[in-house]
């Protein structure tokens, strides 16, 4: 699979906000640094053994997720971001580590690419769900695209963070900025995948982030 890029037009404030972080991102991947939450991302994933592993990556940033389990031997990904910047460093991670031909990328929105995007073993959607409006669809429409494991990070249902993300929400439509995160019903994120055919089988967390690890539940 060669590394291309389909794409349709991003929404261009989020394209900013996301892009201008690129070059941070990429610098903390090229030193071979994984944030916390990642790390419990794919301590999760790896707790299900799938052979010739695809991935799908929602909100892929850098590449800091798939691009390391493709190293560890992994068939191949698709990553996808709303960020023009974000796939250009991915791009570029991807055909430093000889990774091209095992890579395809998107830019836009994954709800709307999502008839043209690949069935995957395992999908990521680090740090996503929180900066959609419409969690319920992304997370439908993700969930059908996987086959076998599910795994997300989230704020956590607790005060503070709350109090924190309402307030760069405020903040955000007070100075009318073109992005800001959406704070979503949390609690009832875990229903919402275990009704798409999925059971939790591993979690984790950071002070902020809540992250959970799900497997399609396959008829015995």
């Amino acid at each position: 699979m060669s590394s291309c890029c389909q794409s349709n037009p991003p929404p261009e404030g989020t394209n900013r906000f996301f892009s201008r972080w690129s070059k941070s991102y990429a610098r903390r991947f090229r030193k071979g640094k994984l944030d916390n939450v990642q790390k419990y991302l794919l301590e999760g994933a790896r707790k299900e053994l799938i052979h010739s592993r695809e991935i799908l990556d929602i909100g892929c940033g850098v590449g800091s997720l798939h691009l390391t389990l493709l190293k560890e031997g992994t068939g191949k990904a698709t990553g996808i971001d709303i960020a023009e910047g974000m796939i250009s460093q991915a791009k570029k991670f991807s055909k430093q580590l000889g990774l091209n031909e095992r890579t395809e990328y998107f830019v836009g929105d994954f709800v709307e690419l999502a008839e043209n995007v690949p069935l995957a073993d395992i999908t990521f959607l680090d740090k996503v769900v929180c900066c959609y409006e419409d969690m319920d669809t992304l997370v439908k429409i993700s969930a059908e695209k996987t086959r076998r494991v599910y795994a997300l990070s989230h704020p956590r249902q607790r005060f503070p963070v709350k109090l924190l993300f309402q307030a760069h929400i405020f903040f955000s439509k007070l100075f009318r900025t073109k992005f800001h995160p959406f704070w979503h019903n949390w609690s009832g994120l875990r229903e919402l995948i275990e009704a798409q055919g999925f059971k939790l089988i591993y979690e984790n967390a950071t002070i902020a982030w809540q992250v959970t690890v799900y497997a399609r539940e396959i008829p015995s």
